[in-house]
């Protein structure tokens, strides 16, 4: 009976509570009267939720008695009794506790106000606003002391971040680190997807960066994920779609290339080779090679949200770049889930999963040639040629040897497959209030395949493969890091802040990789066979190998500050790495720095004036990207005819180094930060100065010694200077917001010892130019100059050839004609020889740096980023041919306009000629040294944000990226991809495919 009442009775309150309900609304605004959109409205003690919209408007069904919870980050929240009411209109108060900027640091996270060292902050959405397949791209001109430079416009290509210049010529590329978690060095940022990113940190002065030992001495790269909050699920689609446009470079036509061949030999007093007469083919091979767009697509969904225990986001990307040619794409698929578990009051979990899958297949490096063949050629052979060919053997030979471009591409098979699983698990444990114990495992596991055909093709003798050849490269790799730390933090008396940071850290990287290639491929049309085992070839090659690099290190950092006025941090770290010998595996990196807050003190008072800081800071990193190898004795084989016999003999091939030691890094840094009308306007200004000291190089010794090859030793030192300076306005004026960010940043990086007995490392040698080098570094100077002969313009006429004499009356250039190059004499001994060979240009900019730019209109927004540099040469590679014609190759279109004759003695370059004996085009010169100076709208984009019922938020826009670029440069893209090395890569035009146009139209929802 009691049972049955019981149960009546909570049908009776379920009823009266369903009758009871009604529906709440209003409109939620800021202290300024503005509407926020996107506030969470929780029915306390239920899961009831709403959020508002766009115009600040909420609306909730209720109890009459119930309690509304309103929150939202930087704001104060809020209960509210409904007491019966159905229109409850809310204020939001600022809460400046939330407001204080939490930014992470190395293994932890402090308030913006206690940060006393040079950190970058760019925020994702930032980021997410350049459509790319890599989001290092968008942080180009986003933040001070930082470079990002190409690598050209191929789908998926990784560009290369510097940070405050070059301090090693064992490469440049920063420490990544992934929630925590260092990943190995020259890891491409490729496997992000930037709608994932909350923030990027770049650490940037060594009294930030110490605590990361010695992986940190290009810098630190800290990138932080977004995670989910607690309230009510939010799900984000974000889309795109666009088209990339190469800009076309125009050659020459049929007539003005005979006109060029033709001249080039009647200058030199021959008879022309071609009768225009004979020739009706004019081939455009910019058309036939190059597609005007190329589409370009990116899709992304994410889920977000969470309750008191659990807090999760998970989101899914696709991502699809063409490029212009008819084969080179790039595709990528990545997950990412982050789950925060609140176990106890004591204990939380994160988990962190991130699988990916990225396919390629490599973009033809055709742009070379299609400006070098000739527009006499056809295509594609006669039909009646083709008989007996395969369909790789249909392509026309040219009549200047070079490969044809569209049978090049048509015979390129490359493709990759590459999986990636990235897995972040931490554990914190509050022991007390005040002391916290994490343990954090990182595993990071990747695996890429690369399959490669080259099939048998015939097109002239010097043209050919006479047997097909199959090959599949494979890369496994499995690193993992283990972290284990414990963090004390306390106030005492209200002054005296203290943090404690103690670890204990593991990092192991482990690789391998297995190569083959068979020859005889039975069919060679057929891609069902191309694989290993149906190759039935003699050619058979087989190589691999493992490695294993370990790391143990040690941590402690110290964080201390007095009355919010005084700021001390202090850190060191001992790390033992495997690449070293025994006796040299540690190594100590510390760092100390001091910030002063002056605004706080009670002598200052500026009603102008809201934050006045200066800060100062030194300390040590390291550098251990050395080879392996470099340790250890080889012995190597060779044989040799004795007796009629044939004897192997073995010997010694390396001479290994012992005493081999880390790479050190000294930093020294001075700042200071401001901010005026409250806090609308910012500014701060950075000097530093970075001195690297034991470089490795690569030393020959003398003959004497017998000791074979180069030997590895820490001999070198360079030296990295420069400054910083941020300039920001943010104000909120009504229903305008405008927020603009200007940084511009200078650095000179320069040698300062180099291996004994060599003052100069030369790079980049050029055999069409003589064999010579066109890079230098030297002693005392800025590293990776370019190096060649100056020129004093050109001979006008008889009289200045003969002037051009040594002092006994011996003409210089003896061979030189009316029209060609005049070179200085440098060292004025009466020669043109290598001896005058000497710096012509700094591929380096004097400064460099970006503008942003943010506005917002009610529902309208407008956003648009420049990046631009100044004082930087370009050594415009392709000016070697595209205005000479050497051997006969394709000219620029009107190229008969831009050299000299007898009518256009303005010209910049010198008279036509097929034997060159003056060697105008045969040695590196200023000739080819341009001003690669340039302002380019990186990102251009417009936006309206509108309602549809069901959704919290709509925006529509439309994007253009690289749509203006501002420049004196002749060449294709002053942006030249960097190379692999900067040093000896950086600054050269290579003819690599430029960075194209992107013309966008994206849709963000919030459901």
């Amino acid at each position: 009976m009691k049972r049955a009442i019981l149960i009546i009775m909570g049908f009776l309150l379920v009823g009266f509570s369903a009758v009871a309900q009604h529906t709440v609304k209003g409109t939620i605004k800021d202290e300024n009267g503005q509407p926020i959109p996107g506030v969470n409205i929780l029915e306390k003690n239920t899961t009831n939720s709403a959020a508002s919209d766009l115009d600040g408007n909420y609306l909730i069904k209720v109890g009459n008695k119930a309690t509304l919870v309103f929150s939202y980050i930087g704001f104060k929240t809020q209960e509210v009794v409904v007491n019966g009411r159905q229109m409850i209109p809310v204020k939001l108060i600022e809460d400046s506790a939330q407001l204080e900027e939490v930014v992470v640091i190395g293994y932890g996270s402090v308030r913006r106000d206690e940060i006393t060292s040079s950190i970058s902050t760019v925020k994702g959405e930032d980021i997410a606003k350049t459509t790319a397949s890599n989001p290092a791209e968008a942080l180009q001109g986003k933040a001070a002391g930082v470079q990002v430079l190409s690598s050209g416009g191929s789908p998926g290509a990784s560009p290369q971040i510097l940070v405050r210049g070059i301090t090693t010529n064992n490469g440049s590329q920063p420490l990544i680190v992934l929630d925590g978690v260092m990943l190995p060095d020259g890891t491409s940022l490729n496997f992000l997807n930037p709608a994932d990113i909350e923030n990027f940190q770049i650490l940037k002065d060594a009294s930030a960066s110490a605590i990361y030992g010695s992986r940190a001495s290009n810098g630190v790269v800290l990138i932080s994920t977004k995670r989910g909050k607690e309230g009510k699920s939010i799900v984000n689609v974000d889309l795109s779609y666009g088209m990339q446009q190469m800009q076309k470079i125009n050659m020459a036509g049929a007539d003005e290339y005979i006109k060029v061949v033709n001249l080039r030999r009647t200058n030199d007093g021959a008879q022309p080779l071609y009768d225009p007469a004979n020739f009706n083919t004019d081939t455009d091979w910019w058309n036939e090679v190059i597609e005007n767009y190329a589409p370009i697509t990116n899709a992304n969904v994410r889920a977000s949200g969470g309750s008191e225990k659990i807090n999760y986001a998970a989101s899914v990307s696709f991502f699809d770049q063409q490029s212009n040619y008819d084969k080179g794409w790039y595709q990528k698929v990545t997950g990412r889930f982050n789950v925060d578990f609140k176990i106890s009051d004591k204990i939380k979990l994160k988990q962190d999963l991130s699988p990916r899958v990225e396919r390629y297949e490599n973009t033809p490096a055709a742009l070379y040639n299609l400006l070098r063949i000739d527009p006499l050629t056809e295509v594609y052979l006669p039909q009646s040629e083709r008989v007996g060919r395969n369909i790789y053997s249909i392509y026309a030979a040219s009549k200047n040897n070079v490969p044809n471009p569209v049978g090049n591409i048509a015979r390129q098979f490359n493709e990759t497959f590459f999986f990636g699983f990235f897995s972040n698990t931490q554990l914190d444990y509050k022991i007390t209030p005040e002391l916290t114990f994490s343990s954090q495992l990182g595993l990071n596991v990747t695996n890429a395949q690369t399959d490669v055909f080259t099939p048998q093709y015939f097109t002239t003798p010097n043209q050919q493969n006479e047997i097909n050849n199959i090959a599949r490269n494979t890369n496994r790799n499995f690193d993992y890091v283990l972290n284990n730390t414990i963090n004390f933090k306390k106030t005492i008396k209200e002054k005296h802040y203290m943090n404690l940071l103690g670890g204990i850290l593991y990092d192991a990287q482990n690789y391998n990789y297995l190569n083959a290639s068979r020859d005889g491929v039975p069919d060679n049309e057929n891609p069902d066979l191309r694989y290993l085992d149906a190759a039935q070839g003699e050619g058979i090659t087989v190589n691999g190998n493992e490695a294993q690099d370990n790391i143990f290190s040690a941590i402690f950092r110290a964080i201390y500050s007095y009355d919010n006025k005084y700021y001390f941090t202090g850190s060191l770290r001992r790390d033992q790495s495997s690449r070293f010998p025994k006796d040299n595996r540690t190594g100590n990196f510390k760092s100390a720095s001091f910030a002063w807050d002056i605004d706080s003190e009670d002598f200052f008072k500026s009603s102008v004036i809201n934050n006045l800081r200066l800060k100062v800071g030194i300390g040590e990193v390291g550098n251990q990207n050395i080879s392996r190898a470099g340790q250890f004795f080889s012995v190597g084989s060779d044989s040799y005819v004795f007796n009629g016999e044939r004897v192997v003999s073995s010997f010694l091939s390396q001479f290994g180094n012992t005493n081999l030691k880390w790479e050190t890094v000294r930093d020294k840094n001075i700042g200071i930060e401001t901010s005026f009308f409250d806090s609308a306007l910012d500014f701060s200004f950075e000097y530093y100065k970075k001195t690297s000291k034991d470089l490795l190089f690569n030393v020959e010794l003398p003959n004497y010694t017998g000791i074979p090859g180069l030997v590895a030793q820490n001999v070198g030192s360079f030296e990295s200077e420069g400054f910083d300076a941020q300039l920001g306005y943010n104000k909120k004026m009504g229903d305008f917001t405008l927020g603009l960010n200007f940084n511009i940043s200078t650095n000179k990086s320069k040698a300062v010892a180099l291996a004994p007995g060599n003052e100069q490392i030369f790079g980049q040698n050029r055999p069409d130019l003589g064999g010579r080098f066109i890079k230098i570094s030297e002693l005392g100077q800025t590293v990776g100059l370019f190096y060649g002969f100056k020129t004093n313009g050109i001979f006008q006429n008889q009289t200045e050839l003969n002037s051009h004499t040594s002092n006994d009356g011996t003409a210089i250039q003896p061979n030189a004609k009316v029209g060609d190059l005049r070179f200085v004499d440098k060292n004025k001994d009466g020669l043109l020889n290598d001896n005058d060979l000497q710096v012509i240009g700094n591929p380096f900019a004097d400064f460099y740096g970006g503008l942003t730019a943010n506005l917002q209109y009610k529902n309208i927004d407008f956003s648009m980023q420049w990046y631009g540099t100044y004082g930087n040469d370009v050594f415009n590679y392709p000016s070697t041919f595209l205005y000479s014609g050497v051997q006969d190759v394709n000219v620029a279109e009107g190229a008969l306009n831009k050299v000299w004759t007898p009518e256009n003695t303005g010209a910049k370059y010198p008279r036509l000629t097929q034997l060159d004996r003056n060697g105008n085009y045969q040695r590196p010169s200023d000739l080819f040294i341009e001003d690669g100076s340039y302002l380019r709208l990186r990102n251009v984009q417009l936006g309206y944000n509108f309602n549809i019922k069901g959704f919290q938020k709509c925006r529509f826009y439309i994007s253009g990226q690289n749509l203006l670029t501002l420049t004196k440069y002749s060449g294709f893209d002053p942006e030249v991809a960097a190379g692999g090395n900067v040093i000896n890569d950086f600054g050269i035009d290579y003819a690599r495919n430029p960075v194209t146009k992107t013309y966008l139209l994206g849709l963000n929802l919030t459901l």
